[in-house]
């Protein structure tokens, strides 16, 4: 492999810094989504760490801080890439699958778009459908 391949996959195609309010936002959202009982316990649980994490998408991964979840590579296949407006924000979902593992369902990476940054997740959006070969 080249530098320059191993450059541009390791290239943030974005890099996204949040509100305390809008990491809040999408949390609660995030356990909505997960059922009554996962919200309820995230509403009566006391509040973690006052640090909004940092999130970069390259083109085969997103970071969330220092965890990382491939979304593209040997193992894992990308399938597609949505953005879809879940009431006070921007969800992108990054979806993927196991080829080699049928039986596997389907992963799913989902990450609130910052206020003012639609227009750069459409571009991240296109960028990354390219890849996986839709249009």
């Amino acid at each position: 492999m080249t530098d320059t391949l191993k450059q541009d996959e390791t290239a943030a195609l974005v890099h996204w810094t949040y509100s305390r309010d809008e990491w809040n936002t999408f949390m609660r959202w995030k356990k909505k989504k997960k059922g009554f009982l996962h919200y309820l316990l995230h509403l009566l649980s006391p509040k973690s760490s006052s640090k909004t994490p940092d999130i970069k998408i390259t083109a085969d991964k997103v970071s969330i801080d220092d965890k990382h979840e491939p979304f593209h590579n040997t193992e894992r296949q990308l399938q597609r890439i949505n953005i879809h407006d879940a009431g006070k924000m921007n969800i992108m979902e990054i979806s993927y699958h196991w080829p080699d593992q049928a039986q596997k369902l389907p992963g799913e990476i989902r990450i609130p778009v910052p206020k003012g940054k639609l227009k750069e997740a459409i571009q991240v959006q296109e960028k990354l459908n390219s890849i996986a070969g839709r249009p």
